[in-house]
């Protein structure tokens, strides 16, 4: 299992584009992918658990890759992550 814990610096969160983008990233794998917000477990291949998870700036996340591709995935899930514009 893949996990790893980042804080999301974009200032504005995952709100509808960045939401958007990230259900079809984690929608090309076939690994299980969770994100976990506080209490909240956030299924990125859906837009409405990502939109609904109230991810925003300063919001501590941990992604959470099960699969033949973990570490990968989990990679590149991070990078984006980490790398969102507004």
């Amino acid at each position: 299992m893949y996990e790893k814990q980042i804080i999301i610096e974009n200032p504005t969160g995952l709100h509808a584009r960045p939401a958007s983008q990230l259900t079809t990233l984690c929608k090309g794998y076939s690994d299980a992918v969770t994100i976990l917000c506080g209490e909240t477990e956030i299924n990125p291949k859906s837009i409405v658990s990502v939109l609904s998870g109230g991810v925003k700036k300063g919001s501590e996340v941990i992604v959470r890759v099960v699969g033949p591709e973990e570490e990968k995935v989990g990679n590149e899930i991070v990078a984006f992550l980490q790398n969102l514009k507004e």
